[in-house]
């Protein structure tokens, strides 16, 4: 690649991944930590704090997660999904970027117009199924495993 195309060759598709990173992190911890928070102000989360609370040193590591382990479970792979949903054009982009050759080669903005031409806005959102399908039990596990790690490590 290095020869044929230049050392700038290796470094491809790198803005819009740098961008999908920053949106993934905003949009992953974001709406979880909103979800969390709207269950706990709700009678039912505020119940459970307070039993909680009342049980004390009894329950096990399960029982002391704040939303249980089921509803811990759903809002990570929700946050997982809403992240998917809204840094896969940037995978797109980047993807396509990749596998440019010749001297006309586009630049991420003009790679995304050029998709959008081609095929539409859904054209950006092509294998988003499949993708949803490997990231909602990665991120619905993610979290759960993040919020058991805060009560072994009594973290808060």
């Amino acid at each position: 690649m290095i020869q044929n195309e230049g050392l700038l060759s290796l470094y491809k598709g790198l803005v819009p991944s740098i961008a999908s990173m920053a949106l993934s992190g905003a949009v992953f911890y974001g709406v979880y930590d909103i979800l969390k928070s709207s269950y706990l102000h709700t009678p039912e989360g505020r119940k459970r704090l307070k039993d909680m609370k009342q049980q004390g040193q009894e329950l096990n590591a399960l029982d002391k997660l704040e939303l249980g382990p089921i509803r811990t479970l759903m809002y990570g792979a929700v946050a997982g999904a809403c992240t998917e949903v809204a840094t896969y054009p940037f995978e797109v982009v980047r993807r396509q970027l990749q596998m440019q050759i010749g001297r006309d080669k586009l630049n991420a903005l003009a790679m995304g117009f050029n998709i959008i031409e081609r095929g539409g806005v859904p054209a950006l959102y092509a294998g988003l199924l499949p993708s949803l399908l490997q990231v909602l039990p990665s991120a619905a596990i993610s979290y759960f495993v993040y919020e058991c790690m805060k009560i072994v490590l009594k973290v808060e």
